[in-house]
């Protein structure tokens, strides 16, 4: 076409529209015939100044077609005159397929040709041409903020809520949309993606392109992987002085070694920023030169490792979540993503208000977890302890861990919205803590490694497993009855972030000497747990029954 300005409308009755790049938008019309047959044509015109006998010349297969402009009249209110129509992109809330549609159907019903589903088309975003950026700069609220999405597809890392690909909001990037009606001022604003460039990255409202997503609730950034791959909630639990802290620090630097040299996997840093804190305990435990450096601090309630963040309408502390990824060099298609968290343990006792703090709400969204047991905070494996020289024997007892198991239970069911008695299929693996004090007490021999020949051998996981159940039940039958009724799924473990007695350095400060560090058994439990999380990496490397 020699004209850019013109597009045909359709393959019936021949429509033409005509707008310019920047001029006025007053819109004249003209009526135009076609050489052939004169039928007569409506064309929109702008701007009014264009020249009434320029030729419009149109090529199409098997014709040709001349218009020449005829006479000319300002549009009537009973014309029928096309307008001009805008495009725009949008995403289907409940398939995340990116769709077209027509600015003047926004608003109607309408079905996803993709999946069926009945949705309502969005109002299209403006671009920066048709409002200036101050009228951009506050989008609507997302109507996911006030009404999760019970079956979505999607659990967002940070507050346990569901969503669809489609719900998901971007982050804006130009410094001009700063100030978010959420989150305050200083935050970049979150926004439903209309549109999009050629490499589909989403654009903000002043055109520039947007890599970073957010969660519709609670609209805190995702992990960067978060579309790419399935990610795995690790719930850690226990009471306070159970050793979570250390455990996990222990944990991120034991299992890389022991994945990619048993079984090629690759566990990497997902998220650098986010995981500071697990580094930064990581490095001071390790890296430690004194007992006094090994020291660290506990997790304070609501403290530095959460982040205050609206959820259900409210605004709550929430536990920063730390991402890993697992990559199997033969098979990268495999890959997952790993979500652990380190609560304070007063998060998991009776009489915290789930709503209000809700910070440990993620046992409920949980593929696995891990329940930390302290045998210094029982009173029976104490009286069996009396000869040992453990500074951690003088502290006072705290004895509520079988009240925690049972009221993670009623907080699992609450909920999932479970029946009453109802347990769960999740994995849970019972450690018992500071094994290098009470393996003694075994009937028989101790715990065997069951990393052989690159395979998980489950039946040494089974044998250890009924060695410190039996222990635990002669000990402390309360506490198996409550972890069993939890799930249907439930292995013990022995383990010991330290690997030797710890050194008091102050009232109820206990440490390890960092020249006798030496974990044992702390990676097995998440082992086991991903043999069933993941089966897909283990499938050549699990020797005996699961």
């Amino acid at each position: 076409m020699c004209f850019p300005c013109v597009r045909r409308q359709g393959v019936g009755p021949v429509v033409w529209q005509v707008w310019p790049d920047a001029f006025g938008d007053t819109p004249l019309a003209y009526s135009v015939g076609m050489k052939r047959n004169r039928n007569p044509l409506l064309l929109e015109l702008m701007p009014p100044g264009l020249d009434p006998g320029l030729l419009l010349e149109q090529s199409a297969p098997n014709r040709s077609f001349a218009l020449r402009f005829r006479a000319f009249y300002p549009l009537s209110t009973r014309q029928k005159v096309c307008r001009r129509i805008m495009e725009f992109h949008f995403l289907c809330p409940s398939c995340g397929q990116r769709l077209k549609a027509d600015e003047e159907i926004a608003g109607r019903l309408v079905d996803c040709p993709h999946c069926g589903t009945e949705l309502s088309v969005p109002q299209p975003q403006p671009s920066v041409q048709e409002a200036p950026p101050e009228t951009l700069a506050a989008p609507s609220r997302d109507p996911a903020f006030a009404d999760p999405n019970p079956n979505g597809k999607l659990v967002c890392p940070v507050c346990w809520l569901r969503f669809d690909r489609g719900n998901i909001m971007h982050i804006a990037v130009h410094d001009s949309l700063r100030g978010d009606p959420v989150l305050g001022e200083d935050a970049q604003q979150r926004f439903l993606a209309t549109r999009f460039n050629n490499a589909d990255q989403a654009l903000d409202a002043m055109g520039l392109p947007c890599s970073q997503i957010a969660c519709p609730h609670c609209r805190r950034k995702l992990p960067p992987s978060f579309l790419d791959m399935p990610h795995h909630i690790i719930s850690l639990v226990g009471d306070q002085s159970a050793g979570k802290s250390y455990y996990l620090s222990v944990l991120t630097k034991i299992l890389p070694a022991t994945l990619y040299r048993e079984f090629g996997i690759v566990f990497q840093d997902s998220d650098p920023t986010g995981n500071a804190p697990v580094n930064d305990m990581r490095k001071a435990l390790f890296g430690a030169q004194t007992p006094a450096q090994a020291k660290l601090a506990k997790t304070v309630f609501e403290g530095a490792m959460y982040e205050r963040l609206p959820r259900q309408g409210r605004m709550v502390a929430l536990p920063r979540p730390f991402v890993y990824t697992l990559s199997p060099k033969e098979n990268p298609d495999d890959r997952c993503a790993l979500i652990f968290y380190d609560n304070a343990g007063e998060h998991f006792q009776p009489g915290v208000n789930i709503v209000e703090q809700p910070g440990a709400q993620h046992v409920a969204s949980a593929a696995g977890i891990v329940y930390l047991f302290d045998p210094f905070n029982s009173p029976e494996f104490r009286r069996n302890l009396r000869d040992t020289k453990d500074p951690q024997m003088e502290k006072p007892v705290v004895d509520q861990q079988d009240i925690i198991l049972a009221e993670m239970r009623a907080r699992i069911q609450m909920i999932r919205n479970l029946r009453s008695g109802e347990t769960i299929q999740t994995p849970v693996a019972f450690v018992v803590g500071k094994c290098d004090v009470w393996l003694h007490l075994l009937n028989g021999k101790a715990p065997q490694s069951p990393l052989r020949d690159r395979k998980i051998d489950m039946v040494t996981v089974e044998e250890n497993s009924a060695q410190v159940r039996e222990l635990l039940y002669r000990l402390c039958p309360s506490v198996v009855a409550n972890a069993e009724a939890l799930s249907h799924n439930v292995t013990f473990f022995a383990a010991s972030s330290f690997g030797h007695t710890p050194l008091k350095i102050g009232p109820g400060e206990y440490v390890p000497d960092p020249a006798k560090l030496q974990p044992v058994f702390v990676e097995v439990p998440l082992l086991w747990i991903l043999s069933h999380v993941c089966p897909a990496l283990f499938a050549n490397s699990v020797k005996g029954p699961a």
